[in-house]
């Protein structure tokens, strides 16, 4: 899903080779309309599993496909305990692998991660209407789960 200049992927299930090519079709054509630069914000529902080898090697070079285009990069594994908790230190080794130049943080909750765009972004961002856009969108992926909405379109 876009918003403003902000993409936002949703990783419900298991997180396959063909969702990351899904993914950085839509972040390109994105990135593309916005040359001053990309927000990404990737959601990792809490029953996802961890991905294959070769799923975290094609999301290092997702993540890598934005030096130069993404302004800040958010990942969120809402969920706690241990396997929480390995989920996004993967997401951080993936990362770190990728050796980022850009701003880049896991976190376990929507609002965490909108409080640090909103602090860290040059430009004003809100919050709340970050963390608005997200429910509004998990909303229309439930009722429209046929015809998924692509695009979310706010003041």
């Amino acid at each position: 899903m876009t918003w403003s200049n902000f993409v936002f992927a949703n990783f419900k299930r298991e997180t396959t080779l063909a969702g990351v090519r899904k993914i950085q079709s839509t972040y390109d054509a994105h990135a593309n309309t916005f040359s001053s630069g990309v927000f990404m914000v990737t959601i990792v529902d809490e029953g996802a599993p961890m991905p294959a080898a070769d799923v975290r090697d094609a999301l290092s070079a997702f993540l890598a496909s934005g030096i130069g285009r993404t302004l800040m990069s958010a990942v969120i594994h809402e969920g706690a305990g241990f396997r929480a908790a390995a989920v996004r230190s993967v997401v951080t080794g993936l990362a770190m692998a990728a050796r980022l130049p850009y701003p880049h943080k896991v976190f376990s909750t929507v609002s965490d991660a909108a409080s640090w765009f909103s602090a860290g972004a040059s430009q004003s961002l809100s919050a709340a209407m970050i963390v608005d856009v997200v429910a509004e969108a998990r909303q229309r992926a439930l009722r429209d789960v046929a015809a998924p909405q692509r695009s979310i379109r706010r003041p």
